[in-house]
């Protein structure tokens, strides 16, 4: 049975010594455009349609593994997506514990971090990360 990682423990993953990274992230944040957040689909004839994620989608999940945000020690599989709400900030934990989720289900079937896009989501985990990373 695999134990439940607590907040402290995913916090502690996160690469507080990447400066040049957290430096990458927050440009993104600040440059993410709302045509960023529409992903684009293929649609291609005798082929599955797939995302076409815009550089900075692309360079913000690459950057989420890059600071520690993706983790083996959160079982996407078996916790599932925390509680998200638009109108309530995410905990880092809960950051984490969403980017691991998002970014390790795109592997498995083509839109969740389109989804996440679209539905506000991959911007608040950017935004919690990068004031966790601010306020400590």
């Amino acid at each position: 049975m695999t134990k439940t990682p607590n907040d402290t423990q995913l916090t502690n993953e996160l690469d507080r010594s990447n400066t040049d990274a957290w430096a990458e992230l927050r440009a993104i944040v600040e440059e993410m455009t709302d045509e960023d957040r529409h992903v684009k689909w293929t649609h291609e004839t005798n082929v599955f349609s797939y995302p076409i994620y815009s550089e900075r989608i692309n360079k913000s999940t690459n950057l989420l593994y890059t600071v520690g945000a993706i983790t083996p020690l959160y079982s996407w599989m078996t916790e599932g997506l925390p509680d998200y709400s638009p109108t309530k900030e995410l905990s880092p934990a809960d950051a984490i514990r969403a980017a691991t989720y998002i970014v390790r289900s795109e592997r498995f079937a083509d839109g969740a971090i389109a989804k996440a896009a679209e539905i506000g989501l991959l911007d608040s985990i950017l935004h919690s990360l990068i004031r966790w990373y601010d306020s400590e």
